[in-house]
């Protein structure tokens, strides 16, 4: 293919899809096919007019938490003035932790004599959130366990970095790794893969050793600073004037041009299913037309395989009445099994039925039998009682006594005690004795007290 018919449908493609006049494209093209290939030095050269170079604390031993607040404050004021905001931060709160909590007007007072009044919100915004996402990410606000923490950590840590610009945080996570290794986080890998400056390899370990090559320990800090900031900004922060931004540019139209030559490979996908689709329609005819030839054969032979198929049908009809028949006879003869069957089963039924009703019937007549000899009995009971009731007010009568019984009662009477006359006579004669006793000893007092009174006293 023709370079300059290339260049004009590319150029057609993109006025179809970006917001660049005419000039800029044609200024773009022109670019894109004579710029070579680049290298992360041209890149970091370009970025570093923008960005400058990394904001830093006043020591480099200095916590990675001072680092970071000074690199967030730099976006609003120079280097000294964020040094100066961290130390007036330090000064006016307790700690860290306080100033997090702490209103936003207060911060705003700690940053008013170094940001512009229109930023002052913005930047104590910033300052907060900053503080924010480290207490998010590590539970207190304290970086110093990064040290010496593998880039893999890092990698889980910074995804708890949301409100951080991207070059603080790349900084951040490089310092505390050291110059001896790169840390590569996901912003600058993100811009890398852009720019089409990210080697191949099959592990992540072997990419940061290719890439350590290439960026040497004295440059890290620079390039982790400059990769950070600019990994989104063809997306976010687009600026046509600045070098950086139209090298994106003539990246983003060598991705055009690599949807072209996708575009290409779609169509002679279609191609090649096109060619499949046609041979399979060939297939086809092909078959359809031998059926063709085979059809006069066919229908020649059809009135034979017809009275054929008709002998088959009687003799089929035939066998399915035959077998119907033969199923309806076993049919009337199970049903007159289980009618039999059912009729013997009433009889029995009945029969045990009857017994049951005699049993009952019988049983009936004896406790009737048995309530009337009850009635009987009771009527006896009754009848004896008041008999003896009847006796028992009657005086007896006295039988005459024989000389065996009057001896016998003679006797009785004579050990039985007296009645009650003689009983009285006994009692009375008792009473009698006993006051004549009582007399006599009354007097047989009086005389001896009548004796001891006539004796003389005797003398003491």
């Amino acid at each position: 293919m023709r370079a300059g018919s290339f260049t004009q449908r590319l150029y057609d493609l993109l006025s179809r899809t970006t917001c660049f006049p005419p000039a800029t494209l044609r200024d773009t093209l022109s670019m894109a096919a004579t710029t070579k290939k680049l290298t992360i030095s041209e890149v970091l050269t370009l970025l570093q007019k923008q960005y400058g170079l990394p904001a830093l604390s006043e020591r480099i031993e200095d916590p990675l938490l001072d680092h970071l607040l000074v690199a967030t404050m730099v976006t609003y004021t120079d280097e000294a003035g964020a040094r100066a905001i961290v130390r007036g931060v330090s000064e006016r709160f307790l700690d860290f932790n306080e100033a997090r909590v702490s209103p936003l007007y207060e911060l705003e007072a700690v940053v008013a004599d170094y940001v512009p009044k229109d930023q002052h919100r913005a930047a104590a915004w910033h300052l907060r959130m900053a503080m924010q996402d480290v207490w998010d990410g590590s539970h207190g606000l304290d970086l110093e366990p990064l040290r010496g923490a593998s880039p893999e950590r890092q990698r889980e840590f910074i995804a708890h970095m949301p409100n951080i610009p991207g070059g603080p945080a790349a900084l951040v996570f490089q310092l505390a790794l050291g110059e001896k290794e790169l840390a590569l986080g996901p912003l600058e890998e993100h811009l890398l893969k852009r720019l089409g400056l990210l080697p191949r390899s099959t592990t992540r370990l072997r990419l940061r050793k290719a890439l350590e090559k290439q960026i040497k320990p004295a440059d890290r800090y620079r390039f982790a600073w400059l990769f950070g900031h600019a990994a989104n900004l063809f997306e976010e922060d687009f600026d046509p004037k600045h070098p950086f931004c139209k090298l994106l540019v003539r990246i983003n139209a060598r991705e055009l041009v690599v949807r072209e030559q996708e575009r290409k490979r779609e169509e002679a996908r279609k191609i090649v299913e096109e060619k499949k689709r046609l041979a399979e329609e060939e297939r086809q005819r092909k078959i359809d037309e031998r059926e063709r030839i085979k059809r006069p054969k066919a229908e020649a032979a059809a009135p034979k395989n017809e009275e054929a198929a008709r002998e088959n049908a009687a003799a089929n009809a035939q066998r399915k009445a035959d077998a119907a028949k033969k199923q309806a006879a076993a049919a009337k003869k199970k049903a007159a099994a289980a009618k039999k069957k059912a009729s013997a089963i009433a009889k029995k039924k009945a029969a045990a039925a009857k017994k049951k009703a005699a049993a009952a019937k019988k049983k009936a007549a004896a406790a009737k039998k048995k309530a009337a000899a009850a009635k009987k009995k009771a009527a006896a009971a009754k009848k004896k009682a008041a008999a003896k009731k009847k006796s028992a007010k009657k005086p007896a009568k006295k039988k005459p006594a024989t000389k065996k019984a009057k001896k016998k009662a003679k006797k009785k009477a004579a050990k039985k005690p007296a009645g009650k006359k003689k009983v009285a006579k006994k009692k009375v004669a008792k009473k009698k004795a006993a006051k004549k006793k009582a007399t006599k000893k009354k007097a047989a007092k009086k005389k001896a007290a009548k004796k001891a009174k006539r004796q003389p006293r005797r003398k003491r």
